[in-house]
Order: structure tokens, then sequence, then C-alpha cells
């Protein structure tokens, strides 16, 4: 079994399943196929990139599913054994990472409808690369940039997608305006 406790057997079943849902999914957008005005890829456009990403995804989850069972099979190393902990203690200590990482989501949801998308997006992506103890600035710089780059892309310019812009007066108008310059940008002028 591989580090994730599944045979190979259960990971390719799996993803077969997500392939066949994909493929069904996929089949189905035929239904409303229609070319719209406002959006070269037409109606089915946006399903059928989630229905591509999925089957990347699965497909990357067999790679690294099967990665592992092989190097499982190989024997765990030497210094694998598991730490005993101190006496008092329980082992069971709540990480502030682990903390972090369900914690942020929840405050980014919060205020996505009260600040906007376009502006409260860097920053979650910034202070949930901090959590999880990227310090190099460049790195944090990087990682936010291009993220938030291609969901500016691909929300605004590719899908149309019409994104939280936030309900608190002067949110909403840095929002609207982040929009349009991106639109101007993508467009070429």
């Amino acid at each position: 079994m591989g580090a994730s406790g599944k045979p190979k057997l259960t990971l390719c079943l799996e993803w077969g399943f997500w392939v066949a849902l994909a493929a069904a999914g996929y089949w189905l957008t035929f239904e409303f196929d229609e070319p719209l005005d406002i959006y070269e890829f037409g109606a089915s456009g946006w399903p059928r990139f989630i229905l591509v990403c999925i089957v990347v995804g699965a497909t990357l989850q067999l790679v690294l599913g099967l990665q592992n069972e092989r190097r499982d099979a190989a024997g765990p190393p030497v210094d694998d054994a598991p730490a005993e902990p101190a006496e008092g203690e329980t082992g069971r200590a709540i990480s502030p990472i682990l903390v972090g990482i369900f914690v942020l989501p929840l405050a980014y949801l919060l205020l996505l409808p009260r600040t906007g998308f376009f502006l409260t997006t860097p920053f979650f992506i910034l202070a949930f690369l901090w959590v999880l103890q990227v310090r190099k600035v460049r790195l944090l710089l990087g990682v936010t940039a291009t993220v938030y780059g291609l969901v500016l892309l691909i929300f605004v310019r590719l899908f149309y997608v019409a994104l939280p812009v936030g309900n608190w007066p002067v949110f909403y108008d840095i929002n609207n305006w982040i929009v349009v310059a991106v639109r101007n940008f993508l467009a070429g002028g």
C-alpha cells in the first residue's frame, strides 16, 4: 500500500471514476453548446474547462499515488520511526499552521462580499502563504502576482465571471476600478 494507504487498484478505480464523471459531464455540455455574442467560447466553455481540470487533477493524483506506492514498496528509510511524545504531552497539540489554514479562508469568505474579490484576494494569497511559512519576499510576491494574474485573466477576460465587488462604498469603487483597468489592459487599450 502507498503512503495514502490506497492500493494500486483503488487508485486506478478512483481515477476511472473521476474521468468517467468528467466524460459524462463533457458529453452533457453538448446539450447547451450555443454561441454567445459576448463570450467566444460559448455557453459550454466554462463547464468544459472545469471538467478538463478534473481530469488533469485526477491524473496527477493517480501519478503521485503510484509514485508513493513504488517508494513505499522499497521500504521505509531507517530514520522514519515516529517520535514518542514527551512525558505529560498527548501528542495532540493543535498547530498554529493548522488553525491558520482553517481560520484564514473563513475570514476571507466573511470579508469577500463586503470588501470585494479583486481587492481582498491578493491579501488572502499573501496571508495564506505566510501561514504556510513562506518567508522569502520574492517568492511571496511572485506567487501572489502569478496566481492573482491568472485568476484575473481567467475570470475577468476569458470567462467574464461576475465576481463580488464588495458592498462597502470605498471597496466597491476600488474593485470596479480594478475590473475596468484589467479589462482595458488585457484588451490592449
